[in-house]
C-alpha cells in the first residue's frame, strides 16, 4: 500500500536511467511509469492527463497486459492492486471494450497503435539528445589587442569560468563516456519496448494463419 510512482510525460522526461512499464494511453501515446506502481495508480494518472478529462475518469478506463490478449476473446481487466512489470506493454481501453470480443482487425488496430507509439516515442527521445548538445550561449573571454599591441584578457564570468575550467591532468575514465554509456542504455530500453512489440505482432501473424477471415 502506498507504493510511490512515476509519471514521465515522453515529452519532457528523460527515459532510460532504469527500465519501466510501457503504457498505451487512449490518445496513442506512450507513456512510461517507474515500477513499482499499480494499476489504479495509472488509471488515474491517466485519466488526468487525458485531453477530454471532463469526460473521462478512472472508472470509464481500463488497463490490460498486451500478452493477455487473444482472438476472438474478451479483453481481460488487470485488477486496481496489480503491479505493472518494466518492459512490458500495457494498454488504456474504455469500459466499452470489456463487452467485444477482440476480432483480428482489434488485434491489427492495437499492434499499429502500439508500433506506433513506440516510434514516436523514440523521435521524441532522439530530438531531445540532440537539443541537450546545444550548450547556452556564453561569454567567452577573448583576448583584445590595445592599440599599442599589447593582449589584455577579458575576465571571464563566473558562468562561463564555471562551464569551461577543466583540470588539465585529469585522466580520461576508462571505458565509454558518461554520456555514450546514457545513449546505449536509451538504445537498449527502447529495444526491448521493441521487442515486445514484435512479440505481440508474431502472435497476430499466427493468429492470421490459423483463422479464417
Amino acid at each position: 500500500m502506498g507504493a510511490c510512482f512515476s509519471y514521465e510525460n515522453p515529452e519532457f522526461s528523460e527515459s532510460g536511467s532504469r527500465p519501466t512499464a510501457h503504457v498505451v494511453s487512449l490518445n496513442g501515446d506512450l507513456h512510461k511509469y517507474n515500477p513499482p506502481v499499480c494499476v489504479s495508480q495509472v488509471l488515474h494518472a491517466e485519466a488526468s492527463s487525458s485531453s477530454s478529462s471532463s469526460s473521462s475518469s478512472s472508472s470509464s478506463i481500463f488497463l490490460c497486459n498486451s500478452d493477455s490478449l487473444s482472438y476472438d476473446d474478451y479483453v481481460p481487466a488487470l485488477n486496481a492492486d496489480h503491479q505493472l512489470q518494466p518492459n512490458q506493454i500495457y494498454f488504456v481501453l474504455p469500459v466499452s471494450k470489456l463487452q467485444q470480443r477482440l476480432a483480428s482487425k482489434d488485434m491489427a488496430a492495437l499492434a499499429v497503435k502500439a508500433s506506433v507509439a513506440i516510434q514516436n516515442d523514440s523521435r521524441n527521445d532522439s530530438n531531445r539528445r540532440k537539443k541537450a548538445r546545444i550548450n547556452p550561449v556564453m561569454v567567452v573571454a577573448q583576448s583584445v589587442v590595445d592599440p599599442v599591441g599589447a593582449s589584455t584578457a577579458s575576465a571571464p564570468t563566473p558562468s562561463s569560468t564555471k562551464s569551461f575550467t577543466k583540470p588539465q591532468t585529469q585522466p580520461q575514465p576508462s571505458g565509454m563516456s558518461r554520456s555514450a554509456s546514457f545513449r546505449k542504455l536509451q538504445r537498449y530500453t527502447s529495444r526491448r519496448a521493441k521487442l515486445a512489440v514484435r512479440s505481440f505482432k508474431l502472435r497476430l501473424s499466427t493468429i492470421y494463419e490459423g483463422s479464417v477471415l
